[in-house]
């Protein structure tokens, strides 16, 4: 399945000669957003290309949601 990927600022270069290489068809988009597959996202990943989106994992009850009494 297709997923949108946001490639770090002076990396887009790098992304995209990178993802000619390993061969396969993906898309480009504004703001260096590509769309990939799921192997093309993860050799982008290892390469450290990918920008994060600052989000970090919460638990439900920094959310406001109360943990179960047992």
């Amino acid at each position: 399945m297709p997923v949108a990927v946001r490639i770090k600022a002076g990396k887009y270069g790098s992304a995209i000669n990178l993802l000619l290489q390993r061969g396969g068809s993906f898309q480009t988009r504004h703001e260096r957003t590509l769309i990939v597959n799921a192997s093309q996202k993860e050799a982008l990943e290892q390469a450290g290309l990918i920008e994060s989106i600052g989000l970090k994992p919460r638990s439900g009850e920094e959310h406001g949601q109360k943990k179960d009494a047992d």
